[in-house]
């Protein structure tokens, strides 16, 4: 019949090879003719095959199987407008047959339409759903118009309709909608893993039974395969997509285009970007790539944030910046009058927005999603954006208020539950941010934000040890000794009870002087307690500096008043700020101080303290001072920090065997340069150049000039382990002399 199967290559051959010696087409019976067209369109001579066709027509009108090759082959020969208007034509004539319907499908199919072409296979199956040619056509139109579900049914319900290979390309079809299905954001997040389940237990029964008919079935095995890692981004399991990825690409075989930024992304989110930026460029370099806008979206950024990652910010930049130069902010669907804001755009200035705070530039950030806001009030990915940059800001109480309008859009949302975990644990929420981690983790486990958040919250929890030791030398200085060198540990409890913590630690200092070493020991216990707005601690302390063991205690408490401003007081009987050399003549000191911290952003902040210290020699000392920070030039990988350090002190008591100016000024301005050597996620090494020039006066000694210089490193592994040194040389006058001094401080903070 009308789709019955072409003729091989050699009798399609001898056919033409004696119709064109012998034939003439005027004189040829219906039946040959026809044959003779048939063999002319199989041969691919398509104006030939159309003359025979059309004179066919003409000459025998009540055959309509020429009106059938007719259309066919206008389709076939790239006419497919004729074709459909010609088939259009044949329907109106004959609207109860099935093969003209059919030839009106396959010129709708051939002019890339398969849901005019489903409808008029779909009428001829109503018409005679007894022709399994015509089932044939029908099951056929279903799969190209993306309902492989319906088609596999059909087909199946008639054995031997389909030959294996179609049936294989079917219940690929099936897989591959569901695993559509599971990438669409617009579903929820139970539908979408459901979906993603199916798929992939689907894939796991096919490919084992494909791979086992060996090469028949190898290209719908390397399909499955690829279609697999779609169905595993889907469901977050980039762990086990990489894997897949790099067995297909030990066992030789080719990996698809399209699914190469589904590997790239699985890179990334591993935390390989050196991996993942190849495959990112291969993937967009496909044409296949280049023609499906939403693909192409989400490779460039991919591709951005992989470049960034490897430490390629410039490139990174630059592309991510043409990208969003030739991204239109408007566009127009076909019949619809309205235009319409771009999705892309709106991605890729989202992932511009996001690279600006995460290389440092978080003015940047912030005023980019300022405006994106403005202009999309209802986005939630927008709020929970500019939620991260209020948190990198120093600022989650404005991060808090964002992510409360963005519940009130999604309260189910992943990105909305995990930044408020985050800013939980920022305001030291921890009983909520306990909560939510447990409910993502349940929910969610594979995903990266929700992985980050997870190790966050596990090292909150681990028991925490932080040393301090320093090492220094100076030209016989008074304050410190010409010798000195102390060391300060304490190891700090796993939570208990989500607020509570308790400590204990030791420590010991000792230095040299005129008249013989200062050594000092100590032992402390006592509790922590955090929670939102407030940190306050208790301890109870032995000290042993030569004169017996002597009972201390001390207190403090911060309140945070908003983002901006937090108070703080405190007090210690026998404080270990007492210089040594005091405590060397069994003269100690108990202290009360007060502080006002006043924080802008990340950027600058000013802390003013106020403390008074009561000698046991009688004297009184009040201290106050004045520290401040303000940032002046940021790049990915430098910061220049200026730094202010104002103070002043007053005695009351001449007389003392310690360093005690009847009243004395610091003004000490600075700057500090911190180089990146290395970040890579939560690792990051770092190097800091510290440069400081002053004055320091002290009452009856007159004025002299203050200078600091000091160099120092920063590694920082995960939330595990951090440790700094710190290098510095310093010369100021003390009593009227010129004194220098060499220091040398480490510090080292261990999670476990």
């Amino acid at each position: 019949m009308l789709l019955a199967l072409p003729a091989t290559g050699e009798e399609t051959t001898a056919l033409l090879r004696a119709y064109e010696q012998a034939g003439s087409p005027s004189t040829l019976p219906a039946s040959e003719l026809e044959a003779v067209a048939r063999a002319y369109r199989d041969a691919r001579r398509w104006t030939l095959a159309i003359e025979l066709f059309d004179q066919g027509e003409r000459r025998f009108p009540g055959q309509a199987t020429f009106a059938y090759g007719h259309v066919m082959t206008l389709a076939d020969a790239g006419r497919p407008h004729d074709a459909i208007e010609r088939g259009q034509s044949l329907v109106t004539r004959r609207p109860g047959d099935p093969d003209a319907h059919l030839a009106l499908a396959y010129a709708y199919g051939r002019n890339a339409q398969p849901y005019a072409a489903l409808e008029q296979a779909s009428l001829a199956y109503s018409l005679a759903p007894g022709r399994l040619y015509v089932v044939r056509a029908y099951v056929l139109a279903q799969q190209d118009a993306r309902l492989p579900q319906s088609a596999l049914q059909l087909a199946t319900a008639h054995p031997g309709l389909l030959n294996p290979s179609q049936i294989r390309s079917l219940r690929a079809d099936v897989a591959a909608v569901l695993t559509r299905a599971a990438s669409a954001d617009t579903r929820g997040e139970a539908d979408r893993h459901a979906l993603a389940d199916q798929a992939l237990a689907q894939y796991d029964q096919l490919i084992p039974q494909w791979r086992a008919l060996g090469p028949e079935a190898r290209e719908d095995v390397r399909r499955a395969e690829a279609d697999r890692l779609q169905a595993l981004r889907a469901r977050g399991r980039m762990r086990d997509l990489a894997a897949r990825y790099e067995a297909m690409r030990a066992d030789g075989e080719a990996v698809p285009d399209y699914a190469l930024g589904e590997a790239a992304s699985a890179y990334l989110a591993l935390r390989r970007p050196e991996t993942a930026v190849p495959l990112f460029q291969q993937s967009l370099a496909s044409t296949a790539v280049a023609q499906d806008e939403t693909t192409l979206g989400a490779d460039r950024i991919g591709l951005y944030y992989a470049l960034s990652e490897s430490d390629q910010n410039a490139a990174a930049n630059a592309g991510l910046d043409r990208t969003l130069a030739a991204l239109p902010t408007w566009i127009l669907y076909k019949g619809d009058p309205m235009r319409r804001p771009n999705p892309a755009k709106l991605d890729a200035e989202l992932a511009r927005a996001l690279g600006a705070l995460y290389q440092g530039d978080t003015p940047k950030a912030q005023a980019d999603l300022d405006r994106m806001v403005d202009e999309a009030p209802g986005n939630t990915s927008l709020r929970v954006a500019r939620a991260e940059t209020w948190r990198a800001r120093d600022l989650p109480r404005q991060a808090e208020l964002d992510l409360k309008i963005a519940e009130t859009q999604a309260p189910r949302s992943i990105e909305v539950e995990t930044g408020q975990a985050e800013t939980a644990l920022a305001l030291q929420e921890w009983r909520q941010a306990r909560l939510l981690r447990d409910d993502l983790m349940a929910r969610m486990p594979e995903d990266q934000a929700v992985r980050r958040l997870d190790e966050e919250w596990a090292a909150h929890q681990k028991a925490e040890w932080r040393t301090t030791a320093s090492r220094g030398a100076s030209t016989g200085s008074q304050v410190l000794g010409s010798q000195d060198a102390s060391i300060d540990t304490v190891l700090y409890s796993p939570p208990l009870d989500d607020n509570w913590r308790m400590f204990a630690g030791t420590g010991y200092s000792e230095g040299r002087f005129d008249e013989g070493d200062g050594h000092y020991a100590w032992a402390r216990a006592g509790l922590e307690w955090r929670a939102r707005d407030l940190t306050a601690t208790i301890e109870a302390s032995g000290n042993r500096y030569g004169h017996g063991t002597r009972a201390g205690a001390a207190f403090s408490a911060f309140v945070d008043l908003n983002d901006h401003w937090q108070a703080g007081v405190g007090g210690a009987v026998l404080s270990r700020d007492t210089p040594l050399r005091a405590l060397k003549h069994d003269i100690t000191a108990n202290t009360l101080n007060a502080s006002l911290r006043w924080r802008g952003d990340d950027r600058r902040e000013w802390v003013l303290t106020l403390t008074p210290s009561f000698f046991s020699d009688g004297n009184h000392r009040l201290e106050a001072s004045l520290s401040g920070r303000q940032r002046l030039y940021t790049a990915p990988r430098v910061r220049l920090d200026a730094l202010l350090d104002l103070s002043a002190s007053r005695n009351s008591a001449e007389d003392a065997p310690y360093f005690n100016p009847r009243s004395d000024l610091t003004i000490l301005p600075a700057l500090r340069v911190t180089h990146t050597l290395y970040q890579r996620d939560e690792t990051r090494w770092e190097q800091q150049f510290l440069l400081a020039a002053g004055a320091y006066a002290q009452q009856g000694h007159g004025t002299g000039g203050l200078y600091t210089i000091g160099y120092g490193q920063r590694y920082h592994h995960s939330r595990a382990f951090e440790v700094g040194f710190l290098a510095s040389g310093t010369s100021r006058p003390y009593d009227g002399q010129r004194e220098r001094s060499f220091n040398f401080l480490i510090d080292v903070t261990v999670r476990f």
